[in-house]
C-alpha cells in the first residue's frame, strides 16, 4: 500500500499574528514540521481535525491520489483576530530507489549551480541541501510568472531563458538571465509585489516557498549578505533604468496613470518635451520646458482651456518625446503650474458634484 505525508499550506492569510500567506507545514508519519515557526495550538488542535477526515476519506476512497481539503483555523472561535485559510494535499512518499534518484538529481543540480552568484561562496553539499527545497517549473515565451499587487510568497531562481521585470506603463525595466534571482523583495520586506514579471522566452525556473526561503536564510547567513548586496544593486540599477527611459521617450496608457500624475511627473523631473495624448475628443499635444507647461492644444481648444479639458480624461494613451521647437523654448509658460494643476483638479471635483446632484 502506497504512503503519504501531507502538506498544509497557507493560502488566505487574514491577520494572522504569527504565520504568513503561503507557509507551509509538512507532516511526516507522526512528525509535524512547522518549519522553524511558533506553535499555535489553536491550528495544531485544526490540524488534529483534519487528520480525522482525512483517515476517513481515505477508508472510503481508498486508492485515490488526488485528495486535496481546503478548511479556516478557528482563531475566532479562541479569541484571536487573526484568520488563515488552508488547503491539506498529500504527496506520495518516495521508496528507497526513487528518494536515491532523486538525491542524485539533486547532486547534479548543485555542481550545476555552483557557478551561479548566489550560490558562489557555498559548497556542492550545502547547495545540494538547500536545492531539496526547491521545485522547477518550465514557463512558456511571453508567460507571465509574477504580477504587481500579488502578495510574494516565493524566490525564483533562472536556470535557463530569459526573463524581463516590467515597470511602470508595461515598459521592461531589467532583464534578468541564467543565475539571476527575484522575487526577493517582497519576501524581505512582506510588501506585494512591485513589478510585474514575464517570460521574454522559454525558461525553466527553480522557485522556493517564503517559509522554506526563511528557513535557508537562517541556516547560511552568507545568503544573508548575499541578498542584502543585491538589494541595494537592484534599487540603484532600477532607478537608472527608469530615468534612462523617462528621457530617452516613455509611453502607456491612462487606465494606469491619470493625466495629472503624468503632468506632475514631468514637472517635478523637469522635463523638456511633448506629451502627446490620444483621447476621447481626439489627439492632444502638451508641451513642457523644465516642467512648465509652454503649450497645450485640445481639439478646437488651446492654452489654459485645453489644458482643464486635458485633465479631466480618464482614458486613452499617451507618449512623451523629449526635445521642443525653437518656437517653444522660447514661449512664455501659459501660467503658474501649481495654479494649473489645482484650478484643473478643483473644477473635476465640481464636475464631479453635479454629476452626484442631477
Amino acid at each position: 500500500m502506497d504512503q503519504y505525508d501531507l502538506s498544509f499550506i497557507i493560502i488566505v492569510n487574514n491577520k494572522c499574528p504569527l504565520y504568513k500567506l503561503g507557509d507551509e507545514f509538512r507532516l511526516s508519519g507522526r512528525s509535524l514540521s512547522l518549519m522553524g515557526k511558533s506553535t499555535c495550538m489553536t491550528l495544531m488542535d485544526d490540524i488534529r481535525l483534519m487528520l480525522a477526515l482525512y483517515n476517513n476519506a481515505e477508508k472510503r476512497k481508498s486508492g485515490e491520489d488526488d485528495f486535496i481539503q481546503l478548511f479556516n483555523c478557528n482563531g475566532k472561535k479562541t479569541g484571536c483576530d487573526g484568520v488563515i485559510r488552508l488547503r491539506c494535499q498529500r504527496e506520495k512518499r518516495l521508496d528507497a530507489a526513487s528518494i536515491a534518484k532523486r538525491e542524485r538529481e539533486y547532486a547534479a543540480v548543485a555542481k550545476e549551480l555552483k557557478h551561479f552568484p548566489i550560490f558562489r561562496k557555498l559548497s556542492e553539499t550545502q547547495i545540494k541541501d538547500i536545492v531539496s527545497y526547491f521545485r522547477f517549473k518550465q514557463f512558456a515565451q511571453n508567460q507571465i510568472i509574477l504580477n504587481k499587487n500579488d502578495p510574494g510568497v516565493k524566490l525564483y531562481i533562472i536556470l535557463s531563458g530569459n526573463v524581463e521585470v516590467l515597470g511602470d506603463f508595461g515598459m521592461s525595466i531589467a532583464s534578468l538571465v541564467r543565475g539571476d534571482v527575484f522575487g526577493e523583495m517582497s519576501l524581505l520586506t512582506g510588501n506585494p509585489v512591485s513589478s510585474t514579471v514575464r517570460a521574454v522566452e522559454k525558461s525553466r525556473i527553480m522557485y522556493v516557498n517564503g517559509n522554506y526561503f526563511r528557513v535557508i536564510l537562517n541556516r547560511f547567513p552568507v545568503l544573508q549578505m548575499y541578498f542584502a548586496q543585491l538589494l541595494v544593486e537592484r534599487l540603484a540599477k532600477s532607478n537608472n533604468e527608469r530615468a534612462r527611459q523617462f528621457s530617452s521617450g516613455m509611453a502607456g496608457s491612462l487606465t494606469e496613470i491619470t493625466p495629472a500624475e503624468l503632468i506632475q511627473t514631468l514637472n517635478t523631473t523637469q522635463k523638456t518635451g511633448v506629451l502627446h495624448l490620444n483621447l476621447s475628443r481626439g489627439n492632444a499635444r502638451v508641451s513642457v520646458r523644465e516642467g512648465e507647461i509652454v503649450k497645450v492644444l485640445y481639439g478646437s481648444l488651446a492654452g489654459e482651456p485645453a489644458f482643464f479639458a486635458v485633465l479631466k480624461e480618464d482614458s486613452g494613451s499617451f507618449k512623451f518625446e523629449p526635445g521642443l521647437s525653437n518656437s517653444e523654448m522660447n514661449a512664455e509658460k501659459i501660467g503658474d503650474f501649481m495654479y494649473l494643476l489645482m484650478e484643473g483638479l478643483n473644477r473635476i471635483d465640481e464636475d464631479e458634484v453635479k454629476t452626484d446632484s442631477a
